[in-house]
């Protein structure tokens, strides 16, 4: 009951933040403090940067709270980079999981209720060191003591300044902008949008602009529980008579659904709060013969938790000039 509660009131005010409600000024003096601490961390950063680390650290992340696809673009980079024989690490604060003041190494084992689902998902899908800390920088200084790496990724982190960068790359939804363009909690953003003249990359998704966007490629479905890997037209060739229902715990589920119907499914929905895992009793009562949920869903069940999930399998798709950005950082240290 809380639960759901919770997430009809994030939905309303994310609502009024894209939308531009007009109630929202009632909040004007809790942003105008938020504006007073960014600007002030923002000047200590630029005035005392922290020390550089012996590696170069690259940060993916953004101006605006919820989902923006940034966990997506750090395994496009993971993968990339390892195609051009670069050791890479990838350093989180493990939203989601248990916070921690050590550094805790990601296994492939390790459950994501303990270090936050999208670390669990890099590991899996990757297998690069990973490594979550409330202080990513402690967690980046752990992963350069115990791996012989080249590069850094933080996935998120733009506004956590004690970690160094040597490249900064934000992520911007072609759909949703920047809301109001206010500060939280008046708005969704977390630094004011001057903040994105300030870094290197600005990649939008959902963007008809072919070089500064990113794009998603759906590869095909695979079972949860057997691995069984199938492709996408044989899918929906096959579901074309089943009763298909879409579940996940996304940031922006609207996404995930609209995907599953462009590539021909007909289906029902049902989203919980970001980050929320899939529960038994949701699966019980989910009358369907299919369940497709995202591989960041995946890594919170247990794998024989029910028959009938599927996972949608996508991956996206990088500019060059990103890869060859992250690349000239990555020599100039060498």
């Amino acid at each position: 009951m809380v639960d759901a509660l919770m997430q009809q009131l994030e939905r309303a005010v994310t609502s009024a933040w894209y939308r531009g409600a007009l109630w929202l000024w009632l909040l004007w003096p809790f942003s105008l403090l938020t504006s007073v601490v960014v600007a002030r961390r923002r000047r200590r950063f630029l005035l005392h940067p922290p020390t550089p680390l012996s590696v170069p650290v690259v940060v993916v992340g953004g101006v605006t709270v919820g989902g923006s696809g940034k966990t997506p673009v750090v395994l496009a980079l993971v993968k990339e980079l390892e195609a051009r024989d670069k050791r890479v690490g990838v350093v989180s604060r493990g939203y989601g999981g248990s916070p921690s003041r050590e550094p805790r190494e990601v296994h492939e084992s390790t459950p994501s209720a303990l270090v936050g689902d999208e670390p669990a998902l890099i590991k899996r899908k990757t297998g690069v060191p990973v490594a979550v800390c409330r202080d990513r920088l402690r967690g980046a200084e752990y992963l350069i003591s115990h791996y012989d790496i080249d590069v850094i990724l933080s996935d998120d982190g733009m506004q956590h300044y004690r970690l160094p960068r040597n490249l900064e790359i934000a992520i911007v939804d072609g759909r949703r902008g920047l809301g109001n363009g206010r500060l939280l909690p008046m708005g969704p953003l977390r630094e004011p949008p001057s903040r994105l003249s300030e870094v290197d990359f600005v990649l939008t998704r959902n963007s008809e602009d072919a070089e500064p966007s990113i794009s998603y490629r759906s590869t095909g479905f695979r079972h949860h529980t057997t691995g069984q890997y199938m492709e996408i037209d044989q899918a929906v060739d096959k579901w074309s008579t089943q009763n298909v229902a879409a579940v996940t715990g996304l940031g922006q589920p609207e996404q995930f659904f609209d995907l599953l119907r462009s590539l021909g499914l007909t289906i029902t929905t049902q989203s919980l709060r970001d980050h929320r895992p899939i529960s038994f009793r949701m699966l019980e009562n989910t009358d369907a013969q299919i369940v497709v949920i995202t591989a960041k869903d995946a890594v919170k069940l247990p794998p024989a938790i029910d028959e009938r999930i599927w996972i949608l399998e996508i991956e996206a798709v990088v500019p060059d000039s990103l890869i060859e950005g992250v690349m000239a950082v990555i020599d100039s240290k060498g």
